[in-house]
């Protein structure tokens, strides 16, 4: 006799937090996992059959930018992530144009999560550039996963470089905390030198934005903030990292004892620096794209589990912020939301050999233990959120930035030939995502507030 009560039953190729890809059955209820079983144990008032399809734990990208492109914002962007198969966010604090430095405007956010987002959103927060260390405790109690900081300034109150000596304090603090802190990490001085000399000689195409960022602005940064979180004892992420060097010294620190992580970016695996002559300002990104060298390290490291976990470092500019200027002009990054697991799941598993489990690692349950999302969001597990994606693994289709739902209106994947394809998305039990539409409302999503107790990433 079979089990009932459920309010939904999934059946299908079940990817596991153990790694394992079985043939099974959830049962859901109240929008959690209360049932992993075989096929055909459970019964509901509702049954979703995915064939030959997979059902993966929703995406959790730990590194996006709503409110940086004003024309976005949380609605807009978490209708691309939906689209996607990304069913949680963490939205980063730089928003456009007061950044989150204090517990009021980060309460603000937390309520215009709930109003207007359509998948789950967590929240980064930061600090001022000077004299806001006396908000980071309260923004802590308050439910901030970490705090995002620049050695490196796009603008000198919405996204500054912090001072080493700022840096420092605010470390031994957010350590006594027990927080994260996560660092974008160029060296400001450097970059800006170069820049300012590619501008006098008259450069201004697109690969004068690489020349200005060469691999020292990285690592010299990194190793930095690698130094002080040995000397303070503080959480340490680096964010955005596109080096083999930058990985190298992130494993030395934790082999001296210090907690650190990096991450790298959809970007960084999917394109090198040939595309910045390809596409131009399009594919502008902080740091920049590496030559196919890198890249391939980067697949290497992520193979061998020198990679936390990889994000999209979202933004939906629009085209008139991106195209015809000169490349120092042009706004950096690029949108991504929409396409990080079909893209990702085509190149990891059908190009490389990934296996399904170690692409739900690098995409789902890493981040979500990282910023203290797990076990809520992350897995297919007994007690989680029912936050699903059934993949279709087979289905052959190519990238049309006309027909995306993102509102950027354009994507550097255009055209790319994609194999799996996102049929039906679930979040909290709830559809947010089938055949090809969002169906999923503004106020479905809702804030997720971390666990007080971080778990530690997988290897």
């Amino acid at each position: 006799m079979k089990n009932q009560g459920f309010d939904i039953v999934v059946a299908g190729k079940l990817a596991l937090p153990d790694g394992r890809l079985v043939d099974g059955e959830l049962g859901i209820k109240e929008g959690r996992i209360v049932a992993i079983t075989d096929r055909d144990a459970l019964a509901g008032s509702e049954r979703i059959d995915a064939g030959g399809g997979l059902v993966l734990p929703g995406v959790v990208d730990a590194h996006v930018h709503t409110r940086s492109e004003p024309a976005e914002g949380l609605t807009r962007a978490t209708t691309a992530a939906a689209a996607g198969g990304v069913t949680t966010i963490v939205d980063m604090p730089y928003d456009d144009p007061t950044p989150i430095t204090n517990v009021g405007a980060f309460i603000q956010k937390t309520a215009a999560v709930d109003r207007e987002a359509i998948t789950d959103v967590a929240l980064w927060a930061t600090i001022a550039k000077t004299g806001g260390l006396d908000e980071i405790e309260e923004l802590v109690s308050a439910g901030a996963c970490g705090f995002k900081v620049s050695t490196f300034e796009t603008h000198p109150v919405r996204f500054p470089s912090i001072p080493d000596g700022e840096l420092y304090l605010a470390m031994q603090r957010i350590h006594a905390a027990g927080a994260l802190i996560a660092f974008h990490a160029e060296n400001d001085d450097i970059v800006r030198r170069l820049g300012a000399r590619l501008v006098a000689d008259g450069r201004t195409d697109a690969s004068a934005h690489a020349e200005g960022r060469p691999p020292v602005t990285e690592t010299e940064a990194v190793g930095r903030a690698l130094e002080l979180a040995l000397a303070t004892g503080a959480r340490t992420h680096i964010v955005h990292a596109t080096l083999q060097r930058s990985f190298t010294l992130v494993e030395r620190a934790r082999g001296d004892g210090a907690d650190v992580t990096a991450e790298t970016c959809l970007h960084y695996l999917l394109m090198d620096e040939g595309e910045m002559g390809r596409q131009g300002a399009r594919v502008k990104i902080n740091p920049p794209l590496r030559p196919a060298s890198e890249l391939e390290a980067l697949w290497r490291l992520l193979a061998g589990g020198s990679i936390a976990y990889v994000t999209t470092d979202h933004v939906g500019w629009t085209r008139d912020r991106k195209e015809g200027l000169s490349i120092f002009d042009a706004k950096s990054g690029v949108p991504a939301l929409e396409l990080f697991l079909p893209l990702m799941f085509h190149e990891a598993v059908v190009k490389r050999g990934f296996s399904v489990g170690r692409l739900t690692q690098l995409l789902c349950e890493n981040p979500a233990r990282r910023l203290g999302l797990w076990p809520q969001k992350g897995g297919l597990a007994l007690g989680a959120d029912a936050d699903l994606v059934i993949l279709d693994p087979e289905r052959t289709w190519r990238v049309d930035e006309a027909a995306l739902h993102t509102p950027a209106g354009w994507s550097p994947y255009h055209e790319r030939e994609v194999r799996s394809s996102v049929e039906t998305v679930l979040l909290r039990g709830r559809r947010v995502f089938e055949r090809g539409e969002v169906v999923g409302v503004p106020g479905g999503g809702r804030w997720v507030r971390p666990r007080s107790e971080k778990s530690p990433v997988a290897a």
